[in-house]
């Protein structure tokens, strides 16, 4: 795991910003960093190894011909596989670094490199040779990177922090931006809180020259149906394959690794993989450890009897830790130090839990995060019967749902799907166009937004539209693969495990993962109101019936720190969202109770309008950080 950063200027980079780049990369834990310069490139990276692989690296690392170079944060899935393949093209690679693999990958592949590269991770690459700057991330995003252009200037990085060390000019917030968190719509892919800082947008490179910059896309997310068996056996085979080979591969430390278990079906299964990898000799680090949430007990977070199931069942113990519940000014301050907006509170809980991880011993933290998303299954299921004509499967799934939810609500649900299916493609335009303006008109949260920032706001949202297929199965495929929410949820926890020295891997949000459940048709997913049918298929054999047959999830809804949010929104919002937000249309939402129900649905947008006003106070009253020491320096 590292930071990373670049500089392309044509005009030169001086000593003194060198120092800047390094110094704020290094506040975060580290083994080593150094820089590399060469003509009108700087690459910078400060480094935590979590690989037996990464000590053998130096970051930069250069080409042996000192021509091409390139800073590398996260890892790699299939470091030996890509290493093969470059050996057989005759590539010289000196060690099997994740760095090391991916800079002789561009050597073989050119710009066609990104899309061999499996793993978490974002990269820069000065090539000195066609006098360009490239950069990277993966396929969902995992490792933040962010750059700001400034006339034929480029700087890249992976935290604003360092940005803004480096900036010669002034950062302005980024109100179209921060309107999205207020009102918990996300359409905006590239942009950030900053208005001059975009990040480099997931599944794409970015490549610039000094005069033009591009960002072509190296992934798509398949939405063709491509994998059919006969069975569920034969699904459940292939996928317990899949999902124990991206286990394995996540595993990959020189040390014992941490495994979250929250005791959800997800989470579970991940130690209970990790447990029959280990007995059979293919866990990749040297051990592992499972760590749970305690939540209070009869709270809706209170989920250690299933985790303690999970745990007996194979035979281990479980690292139990409370939930992390600061204050209020500890999200305002932690926010100020990153230069972004607050962590939502149910990201922020887990926070003592990977503390300790760390302070037994490891570097790497899985989990199961990627599971209710890839394997709930989405609501078109009828047009994928439609698409092969399979009229059986149509009449059984039919049944099942008006056995699980009545035949009107069914019947409804197959008949929307069935129009949908049918309807040509200039009526499903117009159709999503209706529904879009009737939404917009119920939207209470639009109510709040200042008049030109609902026009942004709208504009953004038919333009993230445009980017999707009209296809309905494919819509919806695309859409969940990339919402651009997901930014805001990888970045921020990035962050904070960065901050203290632990980076986390998501084997169920792999590419294989991925793939695999967009091939498969959406009835192994989901039946009547059973969802993750073939995952409990698969893992049956490994589980416990408590565990295995658990359909409800917990609430992790933190009422005290909503109504401190809420609060906190009462006294600022006049000062600190004027320009954001049409005052008179928030009294209704700050009239309520955030520690009922009512106060749980509003959860996130209480969060996101304390977040905007946190973030405006930082940029109006807190100018710059020292790199070097981290101390904030303040306007008044």
């Amino acid at each position: 795991m590292s930071a990373i950063s670049a500089i392309f200027s044509f005009d030169g980079v001086n000593e003194g910003e060198i120092d800047t780049m390094l110094e704020s990369l290094k506040q975060i834990p580290h083994d080593a960093a150094g820089s590399w310069r060469s003509g009108p490139f700087v690459l910078a990276a400060s480094t935590l190894h979590t690989t037996a692989e990464s000590r053998e690296q130096d970051q930069p690392c250069v080409s042996e011909d000192g021509k091409l170079a390139i800073v590398f944060d996260g890892y790699l899935l299939n470091h030996l596989e890509l290493h093969a393949d470059l050996s057989l093209l005759g590539q010289k690679v000196r060690n099997l670094s994740d760095a090391e693999i991916a800079l002789h990958c561009y050597e073989a592949w050119g710009d066609n490199f990104a899309d061999r590269l499996q793993g978490e991770f974002s990269l820069i690459i000065a090539d000195a040779r066609r006098g360009r700057l490239l950069a990277a991330r993966d396929h969902l995003g995992f490792a933040p990177l962010y750059y700001r252009l400034d006339g034929s200037r480029l700087i890249i990085a992976s935290d604003f922090r360092t940005i803004s060390a480096l900036t010669r000019a002034p950062m302005e917030p980024n109100l179209r931006y921060l309107s999205q968190i207020i009102t918990n719509r996300w359409y905006l892919r590239d942009e950030t809180p900053w208005r001059e800082v975009n990040r480099v947008k997931r599944a794409h490179t970015l490549v610039f020259d000094g005069q033009r910059l591009s960002q072509p896309r190296y992934w798509t997310p398949p939405a063709d149906i491509t994998i059919r068996y006969k069975s569920d056996a034969e699904y459940a085979e292939h996928y317990r394959e899949v999902l124990f080979d991206c286990v394995r591969r996540s595993s990959r430390s020189d040390r014992e690794v941490g495994i979250a278990v929250s005791g959800g079906l997800d989470s579970s299964s991940i130690f209970s993989i990790a447990d029959a990898l280990e007995r059979s000799g293919k866990f990749l680090a040297p051990g592992f450890r499972g760590y749970s949430l305690a939540a209070a007990e009869g709270s809706n977070a209170f989920e250690l009897p299933y985790a303690r199931a999970a745990a007996a069942h194979v035979g281990r113990e479980l690292v139990e830790r409370p939930l992390f519940d600061p204050e209020i000014d500890w999200y305002t301050q932690d926010a100020q130090w990153h230069r972004d907006i607050p962590t939502p509170s149910n990201g922020a809980m887990m926070l003592d839990m990977e503390q300790q991880v760390v302070a037994d011993g490891a570097r790497v933290f899985i989990n199961g995060s990627g599971g209710d998303k890839w394997l709930q299954g989405h609501e078109n299921c009828y047009g994928e019967y439609l698409d092969e004509f399979d009229l059986a499967g149509f009449g059984r799934t039919l049944k099942e749902e008006i056995g699980a939810f009545g035949l009107r609500s069914a019947g409804l649900q197959c008949l929307r799907q069935t129009v949908a299916w049918a309807a040509p493609k200039g009526v499903r335009r117009v159709i999503r166009r209706r529904l879009r303006e009737r939404r917009r008109k119920q939207d209470i949260s639009f109510g709040w937004l200042a008049p030109e920032l609902r026009i942004a706001l709208k504009e953004a949202e038919e333009l993230y539209e445009a980017t999707l297929p009209e296809d309905p199965i494919e819509w919806a495929k695309q859409n969940l693969a990339t919402s651009p929410r997901g930014d805001l949820t990888h970045a921020v926890m990035r962050r904070q495990r960065a901050k203290i020295g632990l980076e986390s891997r998501h084997p169920m949000l792999s590419r294989a993962f991925m793939e695999f459940s967009l091939q498969t048709p959406a009835h192994i997913k989901r039946r009547g109101n059973v969802t993750k049918v073939i995952h409990r298929a698969a893992m049956e054999p490994f589980l416990p019936a408590k565990v295995l047959n658990r359909t409800t999830k917990a609430n992790f809804t933190n009422e005290k720190i909503d109504s401190q949010f809420a609060d906190y929104v009462r006294r600022h919002a006049p000062e600190r969202l004027q320009d954001l937000c049409d005052l008179r249309g928030l009294e209704p939402l700050l009239a309520i109770d955030f520690s009922s129900p009512e106060g749980d649905y509003w959860a996130w947008e209480i969060w996101g309008l304390y977040a905007a006003a946190a973030f405006l106070y930082q940029y109006k009253y807190v100018t710059e950080i020292n790199p070097a020491t981290g101390v904030q320096q303040d306007r008044n």
